[in-house]
């Protein structure tokens, strides 16, 4: 074979490969539970080089334009975020850590200290423990003894990452009932079924804190029918 005709069969081959790879076709997806907002935001984060997604407020639908075979990955992820409220338990555990001494912690070494290793094993010298119960797109709050509480408001929960996106998770200081600072404040994305650890540094009048949030999907149970 010619060096021509060699090239002229390879670029024939190679054309509807081509073709095929720049194909695209849309999809229409109507939501049923949640909203298309915070569905298309999510899609998004999965669309290839030549996809695109747009949202009808309206109609409450998210419709999405890429490859054939990215669109088969994009539906099942539109299925999976699609569904009622879910609800969670998220365990909490609050650690009041020891107080630095007047001469530091640090004793005389060349070497750095790790402090965020050192506050994750540090052995606690009070405990507090609560468990909240909360839905997506809810809130919900415990009181960890008399001196602290905990609340938090779901934004929602990725099924394809197991991870739970908290709008709000706030730690307070409470005196009398009464809400008198707020230790911790953020927005927090946590994994499910995995402790995540969070520091709240010392200041003059409290000691270092370690909270352990632990969020798990609490299964819905159907009631039996009356006969």
């Amino acid at each position: 074979m010619s060096c021509r005709r060699w090239i002229a069969w390879s670029l024939a081959a190679a054309v509807p490969v081509w073709l095929m790879a720049q194909q695209v076709e849309k999809l229409t997806y109507t939501l049923r539970h949640r909203d298309v907002r915070s569905v298309a935001a999510r899609v998004a984060e999965e669309l290839g080089p030549r996809g695109q997604v747009w949202m009808d407020g309206a109609k409450n639908q998210v419709t999405v334009q890429d490859a054939p075979s990215r669109l088969i990955q994009i539906r099942r992820l539109v299925a999976e975020l699609d569904v009622p409220a879910r609800r969670f338990a998220i365990a909490a555990r609050l650690d009041v850590l020891p107080k630095a001494e007047a001469k530091g912690l640090f004793r005389p070494s060349p070497q750095f200290v790790d402090m965020t290793a050192w506050a994750e094993s540090a052995k606690p010298v009070a405990t507090y423990s609560c468990v909240m119960d909360l839905r997506e797109g809810g809130r919900a709050s415990c009181a960890m003894g008399q001196a602290y509480r905990l609340e938090a408001s779901a934004r929602g929960y990725d099924p394809s990452r197991r991870r739970l996106a908290l709008e709000s998770l706030v730690l307070s200081a409470m005196e009398g009932g009464k809400v008198v600072a707020a230790i911790l404040q953020g927005a927090a994305v946590l994994p499910v079924g995995v402790p995540t650890i969070l520091l709240v540094n010392p200041t003059e009048q409290r000691p270092p804190l370690r909270l352990r949030a632990t969020p798990q999907i609490v299964p819905e149970v159907q009631q039996p029918e009356a006969r």
